[in-house]
């Protein structure tokens, strides 16, 4: 990946339950150590799935597949996170796809151990219901389409993380923008039509130039979209 990607990883995104280091010197708490290389498939989509994963090294994206065969990104998780909640349900299917980005080393820990060990541990399982909460809502804000002000501050985000180097030319499509931000193509058009508008993105469409560096960040920083920018 990209190494000015990195900062769209949900790293910090959601309350911490372990860290790699407590839930590995845990002895009542059992869980088997998984290795999976990158673009390996951790789970898909309507499988019955009956473990939650602690990432120890590594990144995984979850994603949505439509009928249709468009994909949306949900999250990111990197290492020190936990994932596969989504599809904490009764029959323990998952409406989600899990892929290693790099290769991953996760540490997979079976439901009904987990339940078990949040009876018993309170402290944990308070963190495991403010966990799933997080998880809950981030899901419900990612399925649906990503306000214009958001998406607009997001892709001003990323292009100056592309530009940061003094590189100019952004180096990827629309629609590998759009899964980079794990948004909608026409979030990201209109997103480069707002900043064109603004004259911090060139206006030619094809390649995206980026014009002004600086001031993309002070529009992602601040979200100060009603300046007319120099």
């Amino acid at each position: 990946m990209d190494s000015k990607l990195m900062q769209f990883i949900d790293a910090e995104r959601y309350p911490t339950v372990f860290t790699t280091e407590e839930l590995v010197g845990r002895v009542d708490l059992p869980f088997e150590r998984r290795r999976y290389r990158k673009g390996e498939i951790i789970f898909g989509a309507e499988e019955r799935h009956p473990f939650t994963y602690h990432v120890a090294a590594g990144i995984v994206r979850l994603y949505l597949s439509s009928a249709e065969g468009a994909v949306k990104t949900l999250f990111y998780h990197a290492a020190g996170t936990q994932f596969a909640f989504q599809g904490f349900k009764r029959d323990r299917m998952t409406r989600s796809t899990a892929e290693a980005v790099t290769d991953c080393e996760l540490l997979a820990i079976d439901y009904a151990d987990l339940i078990d060990f949040c009876d018993e541990h309170t402290e944990f399982y308070m963190a495991y219901i403010e966990y799933l909460f997080s998880i809950m809502n981030s899901q419900t804000g990612e399925i649906a389409s990503l306000s214009f002000k958001t998406g607009v501050q997001r892709v001003a985000q990323l292009l100056y993380a592309l530009a940061s180097d003094g590189e100019t030319t952004v180096p990827y499509s629309i629609d590998e923008l759009a899964a980079i931000i794990g948004t909608h193509r026409n979030t990201v058009s209109n997103a480069l039509s707002h900043l064109r508008k603004l004259g911090l993105v060139e206006k030619s469409a094809r390649p995206v130039r980026v014009r002004d560096a600086e001031g993309l960040r002070v529009f992602a920083e601040e979200g100060r979209t009603g300046l007319s920018w120099k």
